[in-house]
């Protein structure tokens, strides 16, 4: 029943009959689906009944003490493992966060199906058929669980251990469980981003990361789009082949490309410096000064990046209707005026989500920094980092080389806020997900 059928039954059941719809749900606010039973929906109310008493029994025998070791990560060492029993604790928080959600939709399915048996209309139907209607009503929840559930295991539980870390002081000097970890508030957070040795690496780090996540976007799509463009010249013969020819920077192995680039940016014996010579233009040391590296990341983002927003851009050109071109000949557009406000346009309105999503990408873009500069070269005023590293390379070398856990959680936090609100706002922006575009 949608919200708008409940609120035309909402019009039409007398206001005795709501009130009486309302006790059950709040019969059913009480005890999990027993507000089903006064309905003579008894199938349902014994599966909720069972749902919430397995989710008592769950949380006695279970949630209560992994929650306790959420909160004091663990009394005695070399027996209590922190991070084990932090993962419990949040594991414990997503399943009886479920189970509440689970009852909370209990109770409102409760007042609608109270509001549908009293309205005028109602027909009583045998379970079987009961059965049948809510199956056809609700196939769409069953298919999609198995993936929320998925989603909570792989990737909102990292998530929320990720975020519960950053507030610890995981680092060398304390590994579990040779050491009970210890809840520090924001003092990671205030370390990184206003008062530790750490700050000033780390806004450096921010700015450049926002140059690459841009310039790494951008440029590619750009040139994607020209090539597209020209692909689509009606003069243009053996489209197929040159089409072949410039996707293949995208189908070779990423791994493989970005070593081959790395020694030809090779300052003594790269193909890069040797062809420069050739026009007298001496040894740039692309690999080992901040400018040149910089420079030499983003030609490499652009020549591996290009090929699929071409890919895609020429078959959106293609199925723009050539009654729209001819419309504007005869109005006397010229091909510039043609481009930027019939093509360009109707491009982006297509392509914007995947270019917004290619943007936040480019912030995670690990295997290009560090496969073809590794963050370098060196930066003695950055602590742990070298000039071309980004946030994500940064929290790398934190982690793994200083065992810096607790920073680099709060990195991934502080990078996780920065994706999410930049992908939220512009999507939302673009309204490419709106449901008035898809019915259009």
């Amino acid at each position: 029943m949608s919200d708008q059928s409940v609120k035309e039954t909402n019009q039409t059941v007398p206001a005795s009959h709501r009130r009486a719809a309302r006790g059950e749900a709040a019969l059913s606010l009480l005890l999990c689906g027993a507000g089903y039973f006064l309905q003579r929906s008894y199938l349902a109310g014994v599966l909720s009944v069972l749902a919430e008493a397995l989710a008592i029994l769950l949380f006695r025998v279970w949630g209560l003490d992994a929650i306790r070791g959420l909160i004091t990560l663990g009394e005695t060492e070399m027996r209590d493992h922190s991070l084990i029993m932090m993962v419990y604790g949040i594991l414990a928080i997503i399943v009886f966060a479920g189970f509440l959600i689970f009852w909370i939709g209990t109770v409102a399915s409760t007042y609608r199906n109270g509001l549908k048996i009293r309205s005028a209309s109602y027909t009583p139907i045998r379970l079987k058929e009961r059965t049948g209607e809510w199956l056809h009503e609700h196939a769409h929840v069953l298919f999609l669980a198995p993936g929320v559930v998925a989603i909570a295991a792989v990737i909102l539980l990292p998530l929320v251990f990720s975020i519960c870390l950053s507030f610890t002081d995981y680092d060398a000097a304390h590994q579990p469980p040779a050491h009970i970890l210890n809840w520090v508030g924001l003092k990671n957070y205030q370390d990184l981003l206003v008062l530790g040795q750490y700050a000033k690496t780390y806004f450096g780090i921010l700015g450049w990361t926002a140059v690459w996540a841009v310039c790494s976007s951008v440029l590619p799509y750009a040139l994607g789009i020209t090539i597209a463009i020209l692909l689509n010249n009606p003069r243009l013969h053996g489209r197929k082949v040159f089409k072949f020819i410039y996707i293949l920077p995208w189908a070779i192995p990423g791994y493989i490309t970005l070593l081959v680039l790395q020694s030809m940016f090779d300052t003594g014996y790269g193909f890069i410096n040797q062809i420069l010579g050739l026009f007298g233009v001496d040894n740039i040391r692309w690999l080992t000064s901040v400018t040149p590296a910089r420079i030499a990341l983003i030609i490499v983002s652009i020549w591996t990046g290009f090929s699929y927003p071409m890919m895609l851009s020429e078959n959106i050109i293609r199925n723009i209707s050539k009654d729209v071109y001819e419309a504007a000949v005869l109005d006397g557009a010229s091909s510039i005026q043609i481009f930027f406000r019939i093509t360009l346009p109707l491009l982006m309105h297509s392509i914007s989500p995947i270019f917004i999503m290619s943007v936040a990408g480019a912030f995670n873009n690990f295997n290009t920094i560090y496969l073809i500069t590794g963050g370098g070269p060196l930066n003695l005023d950055y602590q742990s980092a070298g000039s071309t590293d980004i946030l994500i390379t940064w929290l790398f070398k934190l982690t793994i080389t200083n065992n810096k856990y607790n920073y680099g959680a709060a990195i991934s936090t502080v990078l996780f806020i920065l994706i999410a609100t930049f992908s939220i706002i512009n999507l939302r922006k673009t309204r490419a997900f709106s449901e008035e575009d898809m019915l259009a």
